[in-house]
């Protein structure tokens, strides 16, 4: 009788330490994986933390280089006076003094009927290369020309209906300058001193304005295009990246 009250004790206190390891298992292995998420999602956190304010300092002097171009066209502008506007010949000396002074690609009026007034060529009819509405045009408009080129230029368009310019009896409605890229985004590193993380912009299409796509890694030209080739992670997909692009 106490040799089998002994084995069943014997047994309950072998299963009973059988549950008390399982659960110390599980429990050390549910601690684990928790404790992997919260490390995962500071991580995270802090990641997105970081890429904020390295996107944000670079999109500040992107910003500040912008500002600081408005500003010079407005200079140049006020320095215009009625002998620049007597005849073709004194325009356009006064546009190559611009664009000595200031280090411009091109510094350009349009007119009422369409015609392009610049230093170099004289009198074009090329408006339609670019994009800005110069018959509405209210106020500064800022574009990419030659975009899907690796020269681009940066477009600043003014209005000047309200200042009353006229040349050979023709109205200036729009003065715009041409910046070159890499004059536009001098002073942004578009890497950050680890190498480890790159930062680039886009426009709407895709196009790199640094003709740089994902830190270099991709192939193509256009990041729609990359992404289209690129493995997503679980929980990623396409039509997601697109839609926060």
């Amino acid at each position: 009788m106490v040799s089998g009250q002994n084995t069943k004790t014997t047994h309950i206190v072998v299963v009973g330490s059988i549950i008390v390891i399982a659960i110390l298992v599980f429990g050390t292995i549910w601690t684990g994986q928790s404790a992997r998420k919260d490390t995962a999602k500071a991580v995270s956190k802090v990641s997105h933390l970081y890429l904020d304010e390295l996107a944000g300092r670079r999109e500040k002097v992107v910003e500040n280089n912008l500002n600081d171009n408005i500003r010079v066209m407005e200079i140049a502008l006020g320095m215009i006076d009625e002998k620049s506007l007597i005849n073709l010949e004194h325009l356009r000396a006064y546009q190559q003094d611009m664009k000595q002074l200031f280090k411009l690609e091109r510094f350009a009026f349009v007119d009422e009927a369409g015609s392009t007034y610049t230093a170099n060529e004289g009198i074009t009819q090329n408006v339609n290369l670019y994009s800005f509405d110069y018959k509405n045009l209210s106020k500064v408009e800022i574009s990419v020309r030659k975009v899907s080129n690796t020269e681009k230029n940066v477009v600043i368009a003014m209005p000047l209906r309200d200042r009353k310019f006229f040349l050979g009896g023709k109205q200036l409605l729009v003065c715009f300058m041409e910046i070159n890229m890499d004059i536009m985004l001098s002073g942004v590193s578009m890497k950050s001193q680890s190498s480890a993380t790159f930062c680039n912009i886009f426009t709407r299409d895709g196009y790199s304005l640094s003709n740089m796509v994902l830190g270099g890694l991709a192939t193509e030209d256009n990041l729609l295009e990359a992404l289209e080739h690129a493995q997503m992670e679980e929980g990623y997909s396409l039509d997601k990246v697109l839609d926060d692009f």
